[in-house]
C-alpha cells in the first residue's frame, strides 16, 4: 500500500491494518484521505453520537489549536503592533499615508496647504429647471480642449424644460469623454437647476482647460470661466513654497499626502501606531478560543473534552477584569466575546499592547498560559480524547492506547492525517 497520495480506505480496511501499515511503511504522509464509509456511520453500528466523525472531531481540536497558538504569537511577537500610520492634526485640511513597508522610516512633517489644485470649471446660469427652455429643432455647441474641438448636436423638442436640455447637454458632453465632466445641479426648495462643466483632472495645464462656444452655450451660460486650473501650492517644514499638479503629493521616505482645502495653518503630522492589524489580530484570537472552547462542549461525553474546556475556561476566568478592560467579555455559556468600544479605546491608548506584552513576559500571565496549553492540545491530542469518542469503533487487534500512540507520532503529517474529505 502507498501511503503518499490516498485519496480514500474502503470498507475492507481496518483500523488495525491501517495503523500496521503507518508503522511498517516507515513512509513520511504527506497526506491522507478517509472515506466516510471507513468508520461505522450511527450508533447501532458502535459511533459515539458527535453529529460527525470521531475523527473529523480529532482533527478539529488539533488544527484549531493551532490556529489559537497562531494568533496568540501575532499578539505576543509585537508583530501586531508593529505597523505605524500617519495622523494629521487637522484632517479638514490634510490626510496622511505611509506606502507598503516604509512606516519604520515614519517621522515627524509639518506642512502649510497654502493652495489646493483644481481644474477649470464653468458654472452655466441659474435657470428654473421647470420652466419650458424654448424653442426646438437641433441646438449646437462645441468644445476645445488642448487644441481638439469637438462640437454637440442636441435635439430640443418644445416641451423641454431648462432641466431638461441642461442635462441632455450634460450628457452629451460625458459620453464624449474629452476630459471634461458635467454635472446638473438642482435646488428642489428654489427649483433652480445649473449646468456646471469641470476639467477632469486638477493642475495648471493645457489639457485642463477649455473653451465652451456656440448658441446653446450662451444660453446655458456655460460659455464663462467660474474658475481657472491651478496647481496646488504648499510648504514643508517651513521652507519654500512647492506646487504639485494634483492634490496628493509624495513629501519623500514613503510618505504622502492628501490636500482637502488651503488653510493659513500649519498642519502636523505624526507617525502613530496603527491599531487596525492590532484590532484584527485579537478577533482572530477571540475567534479561535471560540472554536476549540465549543469543539470541547460538543463533545461533553467525553471527559478528557470536557477537562480540555475547563481549562480554557479557568484560564480566562482568572484574567476577566483584565480582559474586559481592553474589550475582552465572557457570554454565559463561557464563550469570548468583544467589546467595541472598549477594544478601540485599548488599541488607541495603548493598553491593548501593554496588555499583551506584560501577560506573554510572565510564567503564568493570561497569554503565556493560554499558549502553552494550546501547544499542549497540538502536540499531545491524546490526551484530550477519550475512548469513548470512538465507541465502538476501535475493536479487536487495535487499542486505544494504540490510536493514542500513533495521534502523538510526530514522524507523520498528523494534521494532514485527520484532515479527510468525502
Amino acid at each position: 500500500m502507498n501511503v503518499n497520495g490516498v485519496n480514500g480506505i474502503n470498507k475492507a480496511t481496518s483500523i488495525n491494518s491501517l495503523y500496521n501499515t503507518l508503522y511498517e511503511g516507515n513512509v513520511a504522509l504527506n497526506s491522507m484521505r478517509l472515506n466516510k464509509s471507513f468508520l461505522p456511520t450511527n450508533k447501532a453500528q458502535g459511533f459515539h453520537p458527535l453529529g460527525g466523525d470521531a475523527l473529523q472531531y480529532v482533527n478539529n481540536i488539533k488544527s484549531t489549536s493551532k490556529d489559537l497558538s497562531s494568533s496568540l504569537k501575532e499578539l505576543t511577537s509585537g508583530s501586531a503592533f508593529a505597523k505605524k500610520t500617519m495622523k494629521s492634526s487637522n484632517e479638514e485640511v490634510l490626510t496622511a499615508n505611509y506606502t507598503d513597508g516604509k512606516s519604520s522610516n515614519a517621522k515627524d512633517v509639518t506642512v502649510k496647504v497654502k493652495e489646493t489644485a483644481a481644474g477649470q470649471l464653468n458654472e452655466g446660469a441659474r435657470m428654473q429647471s421647470k420652466n419650458t427652455f424654448g424653442g426646438s429643432g437641433q441646438n449646437t455647441f462645441s468644445i476645445e480642449v488642448n487644441g481638439k474641438k469637438t462640437d454637440f448636436s442636441i435635439d430640443i423638442s418644445s416641451k423641454d424644460t431648462n432641466e431638461d436640455v441642461q442635462q441632455k447637454m450634460a450628457d452629451a458632453i460625458n459620453k464624449a469623454d474629452i476630459g471634461v465632466n458635467a454635472t446638473v445641479d438642482v435646488d428642489s426648495k428654489s427649483g433652480i437647476s445649473m449646468l456646471k462643466l469641470e476639467s477632469a483632472d486638477t493642475g495648471n495645464d493645457a489639457k485642463n482647460k477649455f473653451a465652451v462656444t456656440g448658441d446653446l452655450a450662451v444660453k446655458t451660460g456655460i460659455d464663462e470661466v467660474s474658475r481657472d486650473a491651478r496647481d496646488a501650492v504648499y510648504s514643508v517644514n517651513g521652507g519654500a513654497d512647492r506646487t504639485s499638479k494634483s492634490n496628493t503629493v509624495d513629501l519623500g521616505g514613503g510618505l504622502s499626502a492628501t490636500f482637502n482645502k488651503a488653510s493659513g495653518e500649519d498642519v502636523k503630522i505624526s507617525a502613530v501606531k496603527d491599531p487596525a492589524p492590532a484590532k484584527a489580530a485579537v478577533e482572530k484570537l477571540v475567534k479561535n478560543f471560540n472554536d476549540l472552547y465549543i469543539e470541547g462542549i460538543k463533545n461533553s461525553n467525553d471527559p478528557k473534552a470536557e477537562n480540555m474546556s475547563s481549562k480554557m475556561l479557568g484560564i480566562s476566568k482568572t484574567y476577566a477584569g483584565s480582559l474586559s478592560s481592553i474589550g475582552i467579555g465572557f457570554n454565559n455559556d463561557g464563550t469570548m466575546n468583544i467589546d467595541t468600544d472598549k477594544l478601540n479605546a485599548a488599541a488607541e491608548s495603548g493598553k491593548l499592547e501593554q496588555f499583551f506584552t506584560e501577560n506573554s513576559n510572565r510564567n503564568y500571565g493570561f497569554t503565556n498560559q493560554l499558549e502553552r496549553f494550546s501547544n499542549s492540545v497540538t502536540q499531545n491530542t491524546s490526551n484530550f480524547v477519550s475512548r469513548s469518542t470512538f465507541g465502538d469503533s476501535l475493536t479487536e487487534n487495535f487499542t486505544y492506547s494504540g490510536f493514542g500512540s500513533l495521534l502523538q507520532y510526530n514522524y507523520f503529517n498528523i494534521g494532514s492525517l485527520f484532515d479527510y474529505s468525502y
